[in-house]
């Protein structure tokens, strides 16, 4: 007889499979280029076990999102909670390079395809508010146009060197560390930072 814990498990591994598996062809294909039964094939079951847990691909997309939208939001929190710029600054890029490295394919989804973005937008009511949070918390609310730049350039490069083979062998944390510090370089290049978290 199946007990009540293994019946409500089943769905929820099977319910990762299919994150799991549209992360994949997302990440292929593109959102637009990925359809259920590409997803349903990629598992090796019909489209209608896919059905079983989501309605449409967009539910499949803000499923796939929603751990690292949670995780930045934690970061956001903790950031605008430091009194000083340059304390904010460090503490959002700490806490964003280790969301991008522990996620690399994702967010590298999420910066490269703007039909994530698009469904974010249709879906989630308060993600306008991360877009105004982000740039507040690098580089203040009264940043004039390069400050702003050299922020967007950062978080940018920073998706785009995670997400590169070339980097491939390095260890998590040593590659924390460089984008860490390539990071504060761009952003507040005229002032002295040490490397590492905050």
């Amino acid at each position: 007889m199946t007990s009540v814990a293994s019946e409500r498990t089943i769905p929820a591994r099977g319910r990762q499979r299919v994150i799991d598996a549209a992360l994949a062809q997302f990440a292929e294909f593109g959102v637009e280029g990925t359809s259920l039964q590409m997803i349903a094939d990629a598992m090796g079951v019909t489209k209608a076990a896919v059905y079983y847990h989501f309605k449409t691909k967009d539910e499949i997309v803000l499923a796939v999102v929603s751990p690292a939208l949670g995780q930045l939001r934690e970061i956001l929190d903790h950031t605008e909670a430091q009194r000083a710029q340059s304390a904010r600054t460090r503490t959002f890029l700490a806490g964003f390079v280790r969301l991008v490295v522990g996620h690399r394919e994702l967010l590298t989804l999420l910066y490269d395809d703007v039909a994530v973005i698009r469904t974010l937008r249709r879906h989630l009511p308060d993600f306008a508010d991360y877009e105004h949070r982000i740039p507040r918390a690098i580089v203040g609310a009264d940043a004039d146009a390069g400050q702003r730049v050299a922020a967007a350039v950062a978080l940018t490069g920073i998706v785009a060197a995670a997400g590169s083979p070339e980097f491939g062998t390095l260890r998590d944390d040593e590659l924390e560390g460089h984008l860490l510090d390539a990071g504060l370089r761009l952003i507040i290049p005229r002032r002295g930072h040490r490397r590492g978290p905050p």
